[in-house]
């Protein structure tokens, strides 16, 4: 089963991000090989969503379960009920507030997929892993304000340490 994980420093509000990840009808317009999103049914949690992933020529449509805890910044999402292709799906996204005001993104990402999806996904993980960082880390840029760090570069590099320790070879 692909997964990966990555931890992303960016200078910009936790609840802006949180945001960002939580508009999931502006996906189509952002993320590479997304079609089409659109939200199925709402939850007092979060919602479920269908999206419609193209590459070449294969088109599918997935089912998400996505659920939205605002207090700890925390989304999970999972498989939906119909899930399309998806036999299994864990993605959890945390927005870490730090002390100067920027964000800590934690993301993680376990994922199978029927045959023959699940081959073609593992030949393109690491590429996509790149580019699913690489749209939100723009999305980010673009649409949140920049926080301006307060603290000493000594502070921050404790601070740092501190969540390394926490996570590990996660953090970059």
């Amino acid at each position: 089963m692909p997964s990966t994980s990555f931890l992303e420093r960016i200078p910009h509000d936790p609840d802006c991000v949180l945001g960002l990840v939580t508009d999931v009808e502006r996906y189509p317009d952002f993320v590479p090989g997304m079609a089409a999103l659109r939200i199925t049914k709402r939850l007092d949690d979060g919602f479920e969503a269908e999206a419609v992933i193209a590459y070449k020529n294969i088109r599918e449509t997935f089912g998400s379960r996505i659920k939205i805890d605002e207090v700890t910044r925390i989304v999970t999402v999972t498989k939906a009920e119909r899930g399309g292709p998806v036999k299994e799906l864990l993605n959890r996204w945390q927005f870490h507030e730090l002390s100067d005001g920027t964000t800590l993104v934690d993301f993680q990402i376990n994922v199978r997929l029927m045959f023959p999806l699940e081959s073609l996904l593992k030949q393109k993980f690491d590429k996509v892993k790149t580019a699913v960082r690489d749209v939100f880390v723009q999305q980010a840029l673009d649409n949140c304000p920049r926080v301006s760090p307060v603290m000493p570069r000594e502070t921050l590099i404790a601070e740092v340490s501190d969540l390394k320790r926490e996570f590990g070879h996660r953090l970059a």
